[in-house]
Formats: C-alpha cells, structure tokens, sequence
C-alpha cells in the first residue's frame, strides 16, 4: 500500500490553505529549506504581508514530538524577511490520511479533522504560553485557516504600539491646550465639531482623530498619487496648509468620515501649534507604520474608549474586541448564504445602529469577509462594494463616525469607494425656537423606529444626515459638502449587531439630571423632556413594544432592530445581564420569545470581579451576548398574532401558563444558554469558543471544551430558565429546573423525590409598594385607596406615612423598612421604622394598616452578606422598600413559608427568580415577588402546620450565617433537615448529595460575588 509521507501531506495541506486566504497563494511556503536563520526546515510557513509570520509544525498522529519541534521554533528569524517567529501552530494529522491515495490526497486533506494547539512566545528566551493550556482543539481545515489568520497579528507589537499611540496622543493634547490657553474660541470651535463640552478629554480626542488621519494618509501613501508625510514636511516641521490640501486631494477619493472630520478639528489650530503637533503625531504614525499594525482593526479602539468624554450619560462603553470577535462569529454562523458567490456577499446587509468605536460592525465585516474568503473568494475584490451597499453604521458623535469608517476601510485601506454607508444622525435640538415641541428634536437611531413607506431599501425621505464630498452622486454644494437621507426600509437587515446604550430615564445617575438618556450632548432640562416625550411617543406607535423606561435605551434599540432585521435576519446584541429577568424586560423577553429561534445567550460566571463579568470595558455591570434568528414569515404566527394585538407581556405569560402543557411547549421559545468562566482573551480564543459553543450544541453536549480546558457550560430551556445564565455547575440548572416542577432531584443519585411547589401568589398577595407608604408626589397611588382626600393633599402626598426610626416601645404603625445584615441573622427580625400619620391622611393610614402582616420577603438580596430570604416580625408590621411584607390567604401558611424559604432549597429558588445584575446579589421586584416558587403550604395536613410551628419554635432564636456560606452553616442545615425530613417526610438519605449541591450552589460566582467565603 502506498504511504505518504509528512512532507506530502505538508505539500498538500499548504494547497488546500492556499485556497482558504488570497494572499497565501504566495505567501505560504511548505517544506523550505534553509528558512531559517541557523538551519531548519519548517513544515508550514505563512507569511502575512500585514502582520507576523507564523509557523505550522505537523505529525501524525500520535505525534509524540510536534509539541516540542514548536516550541522549538519560537524566537528563531526567518532567513529571507529577518521577520521573528512568535506564533507556531503544532498540527496532528489523522494517521487515515498517510495511506490516502496520492490523488485523492488534496480532497481527503481539505475534510479531514484535527487536532492542534498554538504556542505563542512571551517573556524572554524559551517564555511561551500554549493555547488551549491542555489537551488539543479539534477543527477541520477552515478552523486551521482562522487560528492561523488571528495569530499571524502580533499582540506583543500591538501592545507597544498602543502605548506609542497613547504617549502622543496625551502630549499632543497637553500642547494644545498650553498653546491656546488664550485662545478659548480655538477649543469651543474644535467641541463644537466633536458635539462635546471642551476639555482635556476634547482635546484627546481631537488629537487622536488627527493622528488617525495621518496613519490613513501613511496607509494611502504611494496609492491614488497620495504624499507620504515626510513629502510634505518642510525641514523638520510639518505646516498645517500642505496636510489639509492633502487631506482635500484625499476627499476626492473619499475617505469622508475620515477626513473631513479632522480636517474640522486641525483648521481652527493657529498654524504655528499646528505645524508642531502635527509634527509630534506625525513621528508616532510613521512609528506605528514601521511597526506594521496600522492593520489592526482594535488599535484605535482600545484607545479611543479611554478617551471619549461623556461616556457615563451617553453609555459609550467600549467592546472588547475579543468580545467583538465571539459575538461576529456566532452571528455569522446563522447567516444563509453562497460564500462562495461575490453577489450573495455583496446583497447581504449588516448594520451598527450605535457603532461607537466601530468595533462591533468591524468584527462582524471580518466575519463576513473571511467566510468568503475560505469559501475561496478575494475578499479584496468585494471591498468596494461592501462599503457602499453591505455595510451600513451610524452613531451621534462625529468621533464614532471617524472611527468607524477608518476600522473599516483598513481591511483594504488603499482601495477607494464612492461613498460609504457611516452616517452622523442628528442628535437633541434641531429646530430653532425656544419653545420645547418634540417635533424640533432628534433622537440618532431612534429616530428610524418609526413606519417607513415607499419601496426599495432607501427611501426618499428619513433622517437627513451629513454624507459625501462636492461632486458625489451628482450633487454639488458650496461648501463642499451635501446631504443624504438615512432611513432603511423595515425588514432589511440580514445583521443587526449592537451595543446600545444602557442609560435609563428613571433611577436617575445624578441627582441634577433629570432624564440621564438624554443628558448627553449638552442638551438642557427641557431639551431632555422633549427627547423623553418624543420617544414616549415613538414607542406608542409599536405593538407591544420592547422599550421600556426602567429598562433603558437598549430597550429601545431592540424595538429598533426588530424593525430593521428582515425574517431570516440576524440579531445580535451586547445587552445588560437585567434583561433575563428584570420585571421591566419582560416586553423584550416576549418580542424575543415570539419572533425569534435558534437563540443563544452568552453570559459570564466569573469570580466577581468588574472585568470578568462584562463583555465591554469599564461598565462594572453584568452583561450577556444574545445572538438569534429572526423567524421567518409563517413561523410563530400564533405568538406573532398575540402581539400584534397589543397584548401586555404579563397577559402573554398569563396565557402561557393557562395554556396547558401542549400550549406552553408550542409557545415557549427554546434558549440555549452559555456561560463561560472567563470572556476570551484573544481572539484566537473567540474563534475557538465560537467553534466549540457551535460543536457543544451540535452534540447536545453541556460542557463547553477547548482541548481540555473547561471554558463554561451549557444549559438548553426557555426564556422562563433564565436563572441558569451565569452559572458555573450545571447539575445546578438541572436541580431547580426540577425543584420549580416539583421534583428533586440531587447530584450522585438517580432517585426523585415529589415536592408541593407553587408560586407565592398563589397562597395570597403582596404587600405595598413603598411609595404607596411613603410616596411624596404620586397621584398613581389615589386610584388604589377609594377614600375622600381632597386634591391638595392627593397632589403632595402619594403614601399616608411619614416613616422614620422607632421611637417608642409599642409604635402604632411597626414598619420594617431598611437593611441591616447584623440585626437579620435570625428569623424574627424587629421592626426598625414606624409611619407617623401626615396630614389628612388618616383614612388611608387605617386601609394601609389592613395589608400588614407578620410575613416579609427580601427584595435586594445580599447573598454574601445577608442570611435571610424571608423573615417574620414579633407582630403584624407594614413592609418596606428592602422589606415588603405578603399576605398569606390563611395566616398559619406563614410559618411554613419562612422556614422554607430560608432553607438551601428556598434560597436556591430565590436566587433563581432574582435578577443577578451584580455577583452576590438577587434582586425582586414587588411585582414579580408573587411569581416567586415556593413550597405549597396549602398542601400540608394539620399535624405538620403543627410540626411547623414546633420547627419554628426550635429556630427562631438560632442565628444563620450569610446566605452564601451555607456549605458551612451548621444552622442552615440542621434547618435543610428539619423541613425535608421532619416537616416533609423525605428519606434522609438525601442529606449526602444535598450537601453537594449545597456546596456547590455556594460556589456559584453570582452567589459568593468574588468574597473569600466561598468554598475553596
């Protein structure tokens, strides 16, 4: 039988990656000799014009010695380019395809599976780090070409060139500012071009917006007749007249966004500061050119997040690249189309509605881009087009736009186009009378919510937006510039990717504000009102809308997405971690639920550190990715019709539980959720997980694996399993999931054991609200008493009491209102407030008083720090804002319900129900407490109401350690005993493996919140 050896199989591996990159047509080399410095042949090399070479070094399998001829190869230089070896991949080829037929060798090659790592060099000589740390990643040859491609850019040069980039950028800012000191017109002129308050910030920004500028010209230079910098340069200076004539030479090519921008900021510079910082940032773009990463499409990125002002008010916050990079993938994944064919790629439409930094779009073009070009397309050849018809994003700040469009052209920087579809939108006051009518204001990309009519993907009339140069598409303007409408036709999006915003109207971030959504921009007071008014008014005209006001705009820009992506289309979003149970998210779980399939949430269960538990920077709040289909026309038209109705969401999850078991299944959307242990690092690491979350889900397995690293786990369900995002040990999904159905069901055994559980509203009704107590200005709370109070007083106060310390021994009105871990150690709490009666608001006080009970639940649970799920008072008291009270139906179900709900089972399901926005948290809404599962106490007989109270009798005077230590609390779990073995009849027995599960749900990341109580 014939046999192959390694080098024929290496011959025929680099003719099959030739296909899969354009550029490696003559770029990869197999078997070379004398290729390196100091002898040695490498099996692979590909060598990437705009970044590192990288080194393939392959076996057989088992290939005993590949990982060591890698590493080996770390550090050495090639002989013909002096280019140094940081990055080589160790190949272990199917042993099937060394007895392949030497003519079907190629064919067999491109579909064979393998196994590979990449070791990447670090430190000094002999420093390297492998990916994944153990064990080899699986991939067929597509996957080789994407490990290959991310590794060929540099980190280590990245890194360096960062912080050449930063250093100029922060002394040229600092010059600036020192050289028009008096001259305060100079900066407001360069503010009023950014739309931002002057500022060192301002001034950062500018200067990076023309270092940009000055890179792009260093990337265009020898193309197009296009100057380099030292061109232009007079002695050692370089004057402001001969750049901006450059820059004008430039926009006759296009570049627009790019150039015009900064040409705005540099123009009102008095000429001699100018010729100086253009000179100090003209030394780091030639650095950063000589450094060869003026390709690197996060560069400018990474530093621009550090540098926009205005960030907390507009939410501007940064994707991670690598988090960019993960969430393009998975996207791109579900996108149905020929690869292969330039026309397919070039009629699909992707689009950022709020592209800040550009990261998002840009990773998502680089998806689009490489499954072309593994389908052995010239991504090259399509550039042109997929700027100006493919690629669509827009953004309120003229900074995002630059950006933007610069991250995206630098994929092939020097090949022009006519025009490209980044648009500035009209943001805050447009029109010019003081009065503040919504209809002579902006909202950006909220705007494009509204009903479009007309045919085409362009309509003829929308949001009129700055686009082009003199002369473009046949339209010429005195200043050299024209306008254009931005306003595409509903249902034509084939992507949606997005990281909208977070900032809510309500729940204010500053005291001073009053709307935070709009506060952005400068706009004042009434500005911010008429902004709130004109969106209030835009969500009117939605069918059961998303947005909701204590979600916040990215609520809002789901309605807008929903709008765009065409059936078919995908979604994909970086949204706040709240939407998976927050009260006010309800709206867009159901418009998720209802019109979408394949869905994919992506959550982190990180160690509860800030960084680890969001996938943007500097946000300091849990986040997720969701990436989904939109379902096509005919699919879920029962769910699509229930909307379009204008049901509220609480009658959509009314119905879904009134439906019956066939109705529910027909109606409950599955989800799969993935968390992972940490956000990935490279993006190499996004690609890879990408490929395993796909590979998991194709094998329905829970483990999500690269190599032998455990990266996260998966968990298939529902909306309504939300709970299971961010977790760290599956059985723990499995054990609620059943516990909320009525079986448990514990790790290490197979055994179920029946248990009544029901909601809470069930068994009675909550309590107040807090401002129905204490309100100051509510006139929402008259229509929930019926007594006789005249309109002045309904007009000051919304609650009948004035709550405030106890101070006295028998108050008339006990409330438990606020939070104090020490005094909550125990299950009968104190009341810590009472209601002192305001003025004509005795009547109402008297029906108040009516709803108090001994029975109060946790709303804003501390699980690292508070011990108690649930508590009673000595004697009935009012509930507060930590501590709302709920009305059992029949008043002995109370005692019952305390104990359960303070037993690992209780806090469990508590946890589960809670939103978990902040590690070691859960957090409950009044209305959603009666959706709370627990145990059914209607169900007990009189001897365990009996039992119960003995129970109670014995605990009560016991104090429990914080909810998360439960893993050690002795009183925790003589409680756990008592409640499922005396009050329940279990079999004892299932103390062993709740001990596992006890433990384990203590090591949950969103229970420990990061304190060093966890388990070890």
């Amino acid at each position: 039988m014939a046999t192959n050896d390694e080098r024929s199989f290496n011959e025929a591996l680099a003719r099959v990656l030739r296909t899969k990159h354009p550029r490696w047509r003559r770029d990869l080399s197999a078997e070379q000799h004398r290729a390196v410095r100091g002898g040695g042949r490498p099996d692979l090399i590909v060598r990437d014009p705009r970044g590192a070479p990288v080194v393939v070094e392959s076996e057989y399998a088992p290939a005993r010695t590949v990982e060591q001829d890698a590493v080996a190869r770390l550090g050495r230089v090639l002989a013909d380019s002096g280019d140094e070896i940081e990055q080589c991949l160790a190949l272990r080829a199917p042993d099937a395809l060394r007895h392949a037929p030497q003519a079907a060798l190629d064919e067999r090659t491109a579909r064979a599976t393998y196994e590979y790592c990449l070791f990447s060099r670090v430190g000094g000589a002999g420093g390297h780090v492998r990916w994944p740390g153990a064990g080899w990643v699986r991939g067929g040859v597509d996957d080789l070409a994407a490990v290959i491609e991310s590794a060929s850019i540099s980190e280590r040069v990245v890194a360096r060139s960062l912080d050449l980039l930063e250093t100029g950028i922060a002394e040229a800012a600092v010059r600036l500012r020192e050289a028009t000191a008096g001259r305060p017109a100079v900066n407001e002129r360069i503010a009023a071009t950014l739309r931002q308050e002057d500022g060192e910030q301002t001034s950062r920004m500018a200067m990076a917006i023309v270092a940009n500028a000055l890179t792009f010209q260093t990337m265009l230079a020898g193309v197009h007749d296009v100057r380099t910098l030292d061109a232009l340069r007079v002695g050692g200076a370089l004057p402001k007249s001969p750049v901006l004539r450059e820059w004008e030479r430039i926009l006759k090519i296009n570049y627009w966004p790019i150039f015009h921008v900064a040409r705005e900021v540099l123009t009102p510079v008095p000429d001699g500061t100018a010729s100086r910082l253009l000179a100090r940032l003209a030394d780091v773009s030639s650095a950063l050119d000589a450094h060869g990463v003026t390709r690197s499409h996060d560069l400018y990125g990474r530093t621009f997040q550090r540098l926009i002002s205005d960030r907390k008010f507009l939410a501007t916050f940064y994707t991670l690249p690598e988090s960019a990079a993960l969430l393009a993938e998975l996207a791109a994944g579900l996108i149905e189309v020929d690869w292969a064919d330039p026309e397919a790629l070039t009629g699909l439409r992707a689009c950022d509605f709020a592209c800040g930094t550009g990261t998002l779009i840009t990773a998502a073009y680089h998806a689009l881009l490489a499954r072309h070009r593994r389908a052995g397309g010239d991504d090259a050849a399509v550039h042109r087009r997929m700027m100006e018809r493919a690629v669509f994003a827009a953004d309120i700040m003229p900074a995002a736009t630059h950006l933007t469009t610069s991250m995206l052209s630098s994929a092939h920087p020097t090949t022009p186009f006519e025009r490209t579809q980044v648009h500035l939108l009209p943001y805050g006051r447009q029109g010019q009378g003081d009065q503040g009518d919504a209809a002579d204001f902006a909202l950006g990309a909220l705007d494009l919510i509204r009903k479009q009519h007309g045919t085409g993907l362009f309509e003829r009339t929308g949001i009129e937006v700055q686009h082009g140069k003199a002369g473009a598409a046949g339209v010429d303007r005195q200043e050299g510039e024209w306008s254009d409408t931005f306003l595409l036709a509903h249902r034509s999006m084939d992507l949606v990717i997005m990281n909208p915003p977070f900032t809510r109207p309500t729940n204010h971030e500053a005291a001073d504000v009053p709307v935070p959504s709009f506060a952005g921009l400068g706009t004042d007071d009434a500005e911010q009102a008429a902004m709130s008014a004109l969106l209030k008014g835009i969500r009117k005209e939605i069918d059961a809308p998303a947005g909701h006001g204590n979600a916040g705009l990215a609520s809002n820009f789901l309605d807008l997405a929903e709008a765009k992506v065409k059936p078919g289309g995908v979604l994909a979003l970086v949204m706040p971690l709240s939407l998976l149970q927050g009260n006010a998210w309800e709206g867009s779980r159901e418009l998720l639920r209802s019109r979408y399939e394949e869905t994919t949430v992506i959550s982190l269960a990180s160690a509860g550190r800030d960084e680890q538990k969001s996938f943007s920077a500097d946000t300091g709040m849990g986040e997720v990715l969701v990436v989904a289909r939109r379902r096509r026309e005919g699919a879920g038209e029962e769910a699509a019709d229930a909307r379009a109705r204008g049901r509220s969401p609480g009658a959509h999850r009314r119905r879904r539980e009134d439906a019956g078991e066939e109705g529910a299944d027909a109606q409950a959307a599955q989800v799969t959720f993935v968390s992972l242990r940490k956000r990935p690092a490279s993006a190499t690491e996004a690609a890879g997980l990408a490929a395993a979350i796909r590979d998991a889900s194709r094998r329905g397995r829970s483990r999500i694996l690269l190599g032998d690293d455990l990266c996260g786990v998966r968990v298939e369900g529902t909306w309504d399993d939300a709970g299971g995002a961010a977790i760290v040990h599956a059985e723990i999904v499995d054990a609620v999931r059943g516990l909320r159905d009525g079986a448990l069901t514990l790790p290490r055994t197979n055994d179920t054991h029946a248990l009544p559980v029901t909601r809470l509203g069930a068994l009675g009704a909550r309590g107040l609200y807090h401002l129905d107590i204490n309100g100051i200005s509510g006139i929402k709370g008259r229509r929930s008493w019926g007594q006789n109070v005249t309109d002045e007083a309904w007009k000051t106060f919304r609650g009948p009491f004035d709550v405030v310390p106890v101070h006295s021994a028998a108050p008339t009105y006990p409330v438990l209102w606020g939070h104090d871990a020490g005094r909550e150690r125990r299950l009968i709490v104190e009341p810590d407030s009472e209601g002192v009666v305001r003025e004509r608001a005795e009547g109402r006080a008297a029906d108040a008083w009516g709803t108090a009970t001994r029975l109060h639940f946790n709303l804003d649970f501390r699980l690292n720090s508070q011990s108690l799920a649930a508590c009673l008072t000595p004697t009935s008291a009012l509930g507060g804002r930590a501590w709302p009270n709920f009305r059992m139906t029949e008043r002995r179900h109370e005692t019952a319900a305390v104990l359960w709900a303070n037993t690992t089972l209780g806090l469990m399901l508590f946890w589960w129900q809670g939103s978990v926005q902040q590690a070691g948290r859960a957090c409950l809404t009044v209305s959603r407490l009666p959706d709370l599962p627990v145990l059914d106490a209607r169900t007990l007989g009189d001897a365990q109401h009996e039992c119960a109270r003995d129970l109670l009798a014995r605990f009560q005077s016991r104090a429990f350690l914080p909810a998360n230590e439960a893993y050690r609390d002795e009183t925790r779990q003589a409680l756990d005993a008592a409640v499922l073995v005396e009050l329940l009849g279990l079999p004892a027995s299932i103390l062993e493996p709740l001990a596992v599960l006890r433990t384990q749900w203590c090591g949950e990341p969103t229970v420990h919140g990061g304190k060093a109580t966890r388990p070890a």
